[in-house]
């Protein structure tokens, strides 16, 4: 499923790594492409085409986080 999702990196000389937030469900299909888009001088962005799709499944939660999930839900819990 397409989600729409913006991910902005500041660009910086290569090897780099882009950080960014995201919020991957459990056993799951993702498929990602990229785009680069460079500001040029004349103010108009340069972007590139599509990169290679990749595509991936997540795993299971981690027992850390079922863990958490669990604390997280047992204070919600106690306060109620």
């Amino acid at each position: 499923q397409d989600v729409p999702t913006k991910l902005v990196a500041k660009a910086v000389p290569l090897p780099m790594t882009v950080r960014g937030h995201w919020f991957l469900s459990p056993r799951t299909e993702y498929s990602v492409a990229v785009q680069t888009a460079v500001k040029q001088s004349d103010g108009e962005y340069l972007v590139s085409g599509w990169s290679e799709t990749v595509e991936f499944c997540t795993g299971d939660y981690a027992k850390e986080h079922l863990a958490q999930l669990q604390e997280k839900a047992e204070l919600i819990a106690g306060r109620m």
